[in-house]
């Protein structure tokens, strides 16, 4: 009995499957705005601008890379002038600190 549920199921499933195909494919053609020759003039009009928009969009992807490039290259630069003049400051404050503490050690041990 189990087997014979499920085998009527499945044919129900196949046959409701057809029916509806039948019905959408009827009704596609009742309905089509546009006929057969139109159709495929305008299929065959869009995939052949396939290869264009692709090139297109490549371009317009290649040019955004460019731009990013760019963009970090220059902040890069800024980035690193700004690491430099701030290592010579600090370079230069600490040849300061050590001059004054070379007095301030001359001069303690000359007072002893």
């Amino acid at each position: 009995m189990y087997c014979v549920t499920i085998n009527t199921m499945k044919m129900t499933l196949k046959r409701g499957l057809l029916l509806g195909l039948l019905i959408g494919v009827a009704s596609a053609l009742l309905y089509a705005p546009k006929t057969g020759k139109e159709l495929r003039k305008e299929l065959k009009e869009k995939v052949e601008a396939v290869p264009q928009t692709f090139f297109n969009f490549l371009e317009s992807l290649i040019d955004l890379t460019v731009s990013v490039l760019d963009f970090a290259k220059s902040a890069f630069k800024e980035q690193s002038y700004k690491f430099s003049k701030a290592f010579e400051s600090g370079l230069s404050a600490a040849k300061e600190k050590s001059d004054e503490l070379r007095k301030y050690a001359t001069q303690t041990s000359q007072s002893k």
